[in-house]
C-alpha cells in the first residue's frame, strides 16, 4: 500500500502532463487553423476587389482602343486633306515661276 501511495501521485502527474501536452497541441492546431482561415478570408476579399478592378480596366482598355481607332481615322483623313493642300500650293508656286 505504501508503494501505491508513493507511485500514484507520480503516475497521476505524468498523466496530467501528457493530457496537457495533447490539449495544448490541439489548441495550437486550432489557433493555427483559425489564423489560416482568417488569412484565406482576407485573400478572398482582396482577390474579389482585384477581379473587379481588372474587369473595370479591361472595359477602359476597350473604350480607349475604340477612341484610338477613331482618332487614327481622323488623322488619316486630315493627312489626306493636308496632302491635297500641299499639292495645290506646290502647283500654284510652280505656275508663278
Amino acid at each position: 500500500m505504501d508503494i501505491l501511495t508513493t507511485i500514484l501521485p507520480f503516475v497521476v502527474s505524468i498523466g496530467t502532463f501528457i493530457a496537457g501536452l495533447i490539449t495544448g497541441k490541439k489548441k495550437r492546431n486550432n489557433d493555427f487553423l483559425s489564423d489560416l482561415q482568417t488569412s484565406i478570408d482576407l485573400l478572398s476579399v482582396k482577390n474579389k476587389d482585384l477581379l473587379h478592378e481588372v474587369i473595370n480596366l479591361r472595359g477602359e482598355v476597350v473604350q480607349l482602343k475604340s477612341e484610338n481607332a477613331a482618332l487614327r481615322k481622323e488623322v488619316e483623313e486630315l493627312n489626306g486633306k493636308l496632302s491635297n493642300i500641299k499639292t495645290i500650293t506646290t502647283k500654284k508656286v510652280q505656275t508663278k515661276d
